[in-house]
């Protein structure tokens, strides 16, 4: 507050990043320099202060950015951080203008994507059809913007709701990698079940591994008996790659570990006693990574067990993280007992974090 209010004799950059936390920490105290930065016209103070505004605002704030926004006066980036804060302050007075701009072709790429984010945190149904639109467009990277704006809608169950789902659905045949990772995140992140046929023949069959791992990511998500098979199938199956492999035994481990563990279990054992353990190394990492995953002690114990150093270490990690009452003994063992002082070390720090 102190620097925005000597910004005459500070750096600029350094007033502009001053705002910019003002704005990250929502500070409504700070909207008292709006006034006097838009009078002074400070081209770099602006993006910041506009932050603030949609950050913190009301409906005086509102006005002043629908008026930069229908106006000529600001500068095209200046009306892009207009449309991006009038999505913040949530203005539904906004919602047909920033629809019209969305749907448009002569609108201009970057603020047609804008405005389909704002409308997702608008959230006024009236929109969707034209993000529809949006999402058919001919430029592949407003299509992206438009297809992830519509996961906001799709979870309604309105005749709006209904559409956003259809278009999602349709989203994940789309030519272009980016839209379709995006309609994968939007109907996990919606609960689109009618999409779940689309998305096993992506994680099979997609050309894009990027689209396969999110396809993947999303059944889990979904979740159900019949996605939990399908990822265990694709675990099983060795004509899979290893990393996909590895990532639907993660995947399972994290969204369906008390159905799934007795495959999750058998595999990792399967293929600690294999010769080349590579695999196993890449399912010892997934458990390790798992946090907030405490129902899979059964599968840190094997990696706890481990005769290699490192695999041990992955147990302790997995230990660590999850706080796992059922461990302790384990760890009490290795904090004791084992043969490496580092094991030993590590497997006391993770106890003292109970």
């Amino acid at each position: 507050m102190a620097i925005v209010q000597d910004r005459d004799n500070q750096d600029p950059d350094l007033v502009a990043a001053a705002l910019s936390y003002l704005a990250a920490a929502r500070s409504k105290e700070a909207l008292k320099f709006t006034d006097a930065i838009i009078k002074e016209d400070n081209k770099k103070l602006l993006p910041s202060l506009v932050k603030l505004m949609g950050r913190t605002g009301g409906e005086a704030e509102e006005k002043l950015l629908l008026d930069w926004f229908d106006g000529d006066t600001a500068t095209p980036a200046l009306k892009e951080e207009a449309i991006k804060a009038l999505g913040e302050i949530g203005s539904a007075k906004a919602a047909v203008r920033l629809a019209k701009l969305a749907e448009d072709p002569e609108g201009g790429k970057v603020p047609r994507m804008y405005a389909c984010a704002a409308l997702a945190k608008i959230k006024d149904e009236s929109a969707v059809p034209s993000i529809v639109k949006a999402a058919n467009d001919a430029d592949p990277n407003v299509r992206s913007a438009a297809v992830e704006a519509l996961g906001s809608f799709a979870e309604s169950s309105s005749a709006a709701g209904s559409e956003a789902k259809e278009a999602l659905v349709q989203a994940l045949r789309d030519s272009f990698p980016k839209a379709r990772i995006a309609a994968c995140k939007a109907v996990a992140s919606a609960k689109v079940t009618d999409a779940m046929p689309f998305l096993k023949y992506k994680a099979r069959n997609d050309p894009e591994r990027s689209v396969k791992i999110e396809a993947l990511r999303a059944l889990a998500t979904l979740g159900g008996g019949d996605a939990d098979a399908f990822l265990r199938e694709r675990l099983e199956d060795k004509r899979e790659s290893p990393e996909m492999r590895a990532l639907c035994f993660g995947l399972l481990a994290r969204y369906d570990p008390s159905g799934s563990m007795e495959s999750l279990s058998s595999r990792l054992q399967a293929e600690a006693a294999e010769k080349d353990r590579s695999f196993y190394t890449s399912l010892a990492r997934e458990v390790a990574n798992a946090d907030k995953a405490p129902d899979i002690g059964k599968l840190a114990r094997i990696l706890i067990a481990d005769k290699e150093y490192l695999i041990r270490i992955a147990g302790i990690e997995w230990a660590r993280k999850n706080k796992s009452a059922d461990l302790r003994a384990d760890l009490e063992r290795l904090a004791s007992s084992d043969a490496s002082d580092a094991i030993r070390k590590r497997a006391a720090e993770a106890l003292k974090s109970y």
